[in-house]
């Protein structure tokens, strides 16, 4: 139970670390496979395995796990479909299909195929940590994460949240970091950075195993572009490259964490994941409140 990348979100009002009621409202959009003709469903599947919650408690923050189903029919079997239809209208009625019955033979090939379509199973994490008032989102993309939060409100009703913002510019503190080669104290710089020119849509330059303090990277600097991703250790705690979004990927925290659980053995799966997210959840805790003094700190809400 260690997340790969860190999209957070801001708690605009207190939730509660009860996690007997968060399981109950949850209950709404529990996951339910998709029926024969549907081609995707959502919903909150238990993290510690069947039969368990669907909301997992520990040290003050609430787990989730949203599974997607999402049933899989090839481009090129519609299509091979579609023209043995359409190949026998013609052939038996002497004309030519136009567009719009090609159009209704293909929602009649698709709802015929659905029923025997593979499906694709997918899940995203996160967890709301009820003591910092953060959600804490591990998906790969901006769309994946909003897709989770979209789910997550609608199970939970009343839940008021939005993307932090700070003080700073994120990218235009990043780019003086390497502008001038100082960083904060517990940060050092990895070897991965995506810098832009922003009077130029798309114009990007992108570097990995890279010094980020060589000449080259000064001369890209002095050329107008900013940095939108850099590569950073924590308190050589933990590793990622930051967005200007304040996001985190490929998060990967550091045998000096992993340690702090000593020699337990776990019995179970579910008991390992419990230990682990513990672990994780307190020291992201650290963590975000820190990222945020990185730019000057949280901007406060009206």
């Amino acid at each position: 139970m260690w997340f790969r990348n860190l999209i957070p979100y801001r708690l605009r009002d207190d939730v509660a670390y009860d996690p007997e009621t968060a399981d109950q409202r949850l209950g709404a959009l529990a996951f339910t496979p998709c029926g024969a003709l549907e081609p995707s469903r959502s919903g909150f599947v238990p993290p510690l395995g069947p039969g368990a919650p669907l909301v997992h408690a520990a040290a003050g923050s609430l787990l989730f796990c949203l599974q997607e189903e999402t049933k899989l029919l090839p481009a090129a079997v519609i299509r091979e479909a579609m023209d043995e239809r359409i190949s026998a209208v013609e052939a038996a009625e002497h004309r030519k299909v136009r567009k719009r019955e090609r159009d209704r033979i293909r929602d009649e090939v698709v709802t015929d195929l659905m029923p025997r379509a593979f499906s694709r199973h997918k899940r995203t994490w996160g967890y709301l940590d009820t003591e910092a008032g953060y959600l804490v989102v591990d998906a790969g993309s901006e769309k994946q994460a909003e897709h989770f939060v979209e789910q997550l409100r609608e199970a939970w009703g009343d839940l008021t949240l939005s993307p932090p913002e700070t003080e700073m510019g994120p990218g235009t503190i990043m780019t003086r970091w390497l502008a001038q080669q100082q960083l904060p104290g517990d940060l050092e710089l990895g070897e991965e950075a995506v810098l832009e020119d922003p009077n130029a849509e798309g114009c990007e330059v992108r570097v990995k195993r890279q010094d980020l303090t060589s000449d080259e990277m000064r001369a890209h600097i002095d050329a107008g572009k900013r940095v939108r991703r850099l590569a950073v250790t924590y308190s050589e705690r933990l590793s990622a490259v930051l967005d200007t979004d304040l996001s985190l990927r490929r998060l990967k925290f550091h045998d000096v964490i992993r340690e702090q659980a000593g020699d337990r053995d776990p019995e179970s799966q579910a008991e390992q994941l419990d230990a682990d997210f513990s672990l994780m959840t307190l020291e992201l805790r650290a963590l975000i409140p820190r990222m945020m003094e990185w730019f000057g700190g949280e901007k406060a809400t009206s």
